[in-house]
């Protein structure tokens, strides 16, 4: 993969070993830096690395992915609406590796500042993360954190109903089918 063209860095691997997740700016991506993928073949051989698509990547910066087990690939971004500087995503990832949904982690793991390379344990009970936030001891700092429920990243859909005329109606129960 690697190039006196480009650069390839932040490599992370599937559980199973079968996914090669990494940051790079080589020809062929949607900005700076962008989320590729490449898959290990029955010869035992990498495969050419294809672009994780659209949904991940933007005409910004992609990069520090972590792929955990249950199928979540954690990225940094710079360039999806986010809290300011580099911002913590999570996006589910189908079995063929494609990025189904993407959610920012939000507040307290983003912040106005930097904030990137985030790993979580197995049972997503606690995890890390890298930020150049106000108070701490250097540049970049690495945060613990430990997590009341595992993360979901299903998408959430928030709104308002409201009669014909405008009329929030308070207590309103919505259901969404297909």
């Amino acid at each position: 993969f690697n190039s006196n063209e480009f650069s390839c860095g932040h490599p992370s691997i599937s559980s199973n070993g079968k996914k090669l997740f990494f940051a790079s700016n080589m020809p062929g991506g949607y900005g700076g830096s962008d989320i590729w993928v490449s898959y290990l073949t029955d010869a035992g051989e990498w495969s050419i690395p294809s672009n994780a698509g659209p949904l991940v990547n933007t005409a910004g910066n992609e990069m520090f992915p972590f792929v955990h087990e249950n199928g979540m690939l954690f990225f940094a971004s710079n360039g999806h609406l986010g809290l300011g500087g580099l911002d913590i995503f999570m996006s589910k990832l189908s079995k063929s590796g494609e990025a189904t949904s993407i959610k920012n982690m939000g507040s307290p793991v983003n912040s106005n500042m930097d904030d990137f390379a985030m790993i979580l344990n197995s049972e997503q009970s606690n995890g890390y993360f890298t930020s150049n936030r106000d108070g701490g001891k250097g540049d970049d700092d690495i945060y613990s954190f430990r997590l009341l429920e595992p993360f979901d990243a299903e998408p959430m859909i928030v709104g308002v109903a409201r009669d014909k005329d405008g009329i929030i109606l308070s207590g309103t129960e919505v259901k969404l089918f297909d």
